[in-house]
C-alpha cells in the first residue's frame, strides 16, 4: 500500500514533533535527531511528490526524494539537529 504525499507530511510532522517533545522531555538531543533520520528514511523507501508536479519526469522527482531523504537521514544520524 502506497500512502500520498499528504499522508506522509502528516505522518513525518507528528514524528518529528514527538521526537522534539521527548528531547525536551528527556534532556537528550538524540530522540529529536532520530525523528529526522527516520522521517528522511520513510523518503527514501517511499518517495513520493505534489500531483501539481506535472513538468518533472516521475523518475527524476522520484531520485531527487530519495536524495534529499538520505541527507536527512545522514544530517539525522550526525546529531545536525540540537535542542
Amino acid at each position: 500500500m502506497r500512502i500520498n504525499f499528504r499522508t506522509q507530511i502528516i505522518v513525518t510532522m507528528v514524528l518529528v514533533i514527538v521526537g522534539f517533545i521527548s528531547s525536551l522531555w528527556f534532556a537528550k538531543d538524540m530522540y529529536y535527531n532520530l525523528a529526522w533520520a527516520f522521517t528522511g528514511l520513510v523518503f527514501f523507501i517511499n518517495p513520493v511528490y505534489p500531483i501539481n508536479i506535472t513538468n518533472l519526469e516521475q523518475e527524476k522527482a522520484k531520485k531527487g526524494i530519495r536524495i534529499a531523504g538520505m541527507i536527512l537521514v545522514f544530517i539525522g544520524l550526525t546529531n545536525g539537529f540540537g535542542v
